[in-house]
């Protein structure tokens, strides 16, 4: 065999090996990739294919400044809505947010925020909200303003509420997504309504729970919905919400 020929069959060789690698590269990362949406999944958790960036909202926090789109960028959020009266749902999904918190290291703080955003202003001012938070967590941001001004968020992050005094009519959501993630995108939020609807049943609609005293409950969505750090909504977590799984759901979106 030639020196020449010999060199030939060599680079081959180094040729097919780079492309077995590659290959192998690609499968492996392949199957990392499923076995991590999988696991996601396992835990309630779905991450959109394609993030959806959130129009112009604003609102007012529990400090009583102004909280709008820019509030929601250069870190991961976490956003839950509920109302200060709930009875169940709410203390409790609260409650397992700050023992996730509680968890991370003061780094990984710096780079997580959680909302809790009300879907009964007539109720929760800001002093309320604010109050109402720091029973959890010092950190927590409370969100509040009018009613109109609440929708424009919650229909974005797909968050259905029955409204009390019926100004708002979220009649027009049907729980579909429609953008580039198609189908999969719709099956999300269907399984999404359908948890949430089994889930918040044991508030009833508040016209039927009012008390003699005028107090009534607000059935509502019981999700969480994660922002991405440029301000779009990145995904969801269905209840029921436990700590050791948003720690292992946070710990990886704080990985990417």
């Amino acid at each position: 065999m030639s020196k020449r020929l010999l060199i030939a069959f060599i680079a081959v060789d180094i040729l097919l090996g780079l492309a077995v690698y590659r290959g192998y590269t690609l499968w492996s990362a392949g199957e990392q990739a499923a076995e991590l949406t999988r696991d996601l999944r396992e835990k309630g958790t779905t991450l959109f294919p394609d993030s959806r960036p959130l129009s112009r909202f604003d609102l007012v926090d529990s400090r009583g400044e102004a909280f709008t789109n820019a509030n929601l960028t250069g870190k991961r959020s976490l956003v839950f809505f509920g109302f200060t009266h709930c009875p169940d749902i709410c203390p409790m999904t609260m409650k397992e947010l700050a023992e996730m918190t509680a968890q991370l290291s003061p780094a990984e703080r710096t780079k997580l925020q959680v909302i809790l955003g009300t879907v009964d202003p007539e109720r929760d001012d800001p002093a309320t909200m604010a109050e109402y938070v720091a029973q959890y967590d010092d950190a927590f941001i409370g969100l509040t303003g009018t009613r109109i001004a609440l929708s424009v968020l919650t229909k974005q992050l797909y968050i259905t509420y029955s409204d009390p005094e019926a100004l708002i009519s979220h009649d027009d959501h049907d729980g579909s997504i429609e953008d580039n993630a198609g189908n999969r995108a719709e099956t999300v939020m269907s399984d999404l309504d359908a948890v949430n609807n089994e889930s918040h049943s044991a508030h009833g609609m508040a016209e039927e729970n009012q008390d003699e005293n005028g107090d009534y409950l607000i059935t509502h969505s019981g999700h969480i919905a994660i922002i991405n750090p440029q301000g779009e909504l990145h995904g969801v977590i269905r209840p029921p919400h436990r700590d050791r799984d948003l720690l292992a759901v946070v710990k990886v979106l704080l990985a990417d």
